[in-house]
């Protein structure tokens, strides 16, 4: 299963990377173009402000998606490192992650219906009448959706090292 799991995991990753690539490089060039607009041409566009900030929403929220596949996240080392006994750490890491797999299965069980009830509702964008909020709202979910498969990864490869008596 982890194998499995893993091979997934790595297909979704790339996928992100690929996504943030698109994302980032879209922020760029509608920033670049809304500070043509304004000052050069001086007729500012209405909606390049809005699309970066929600790719930038996206940026952080599936680049959150990535670093849990590389095990990148902040975390406090405060107490991991006084503890000498690497079974015992690995066990305290075991606990943080389940702590991170239940606020995320929070936010799954909360951002979901709440972003479909935007999109019944058709709430759109100020700016962009085509482009429904809940769609926005729906990246929240759909990111803590894919953190959860990569943290899974994480979680059953830590056991599986406990189990087996390792020490990375």
């Amino acid at each position: 299963m982890l194998k499995k799991l893993k091979s997934i995991n790595d297909i979704v990753a790339k996928i992100m990377n690929w996504l943030m690539i698109f994302l980032m490089s879209g922020m760029v060039v509608f920033i670049f173009m809304q500070v043509i607009y304004r000052y050069v041409l001086r007729t500012p566009l209405s909606w390049s402000e809005e699309l970066s900030r929600y790719f930038f929403s996206g940026v952080t929220l599936f680049g959150a998606v990535v670093l849990f596949k590389e095990s990148k996240h902040i975390n406090m080392s405060l107490f991991t490192d006084y503890i000498k006994n690497e079974r015992v750490k690995k066990l305290f890491g075991l606990a943080c992650q389940a702590f991170c797999l239940v606020f995320l299965l929070v936010i799954i069980w909360y951002g979901f219906p709440m972003a479909y009830m935007i999109i019944q509702f058709e709430v759109m964008s100020p700016s962009m009448e085509w482009l429904k909020m809940g769609y926005v709202f729906m990246m929240l979910p759909v990111a803590s959706l894919l953190s959860i498969s990569m943290l899974l990864e994480l979680i059953l490869s830590t056991a599986k090292a406990l189990r087996a008596g390792e020490a990375k």
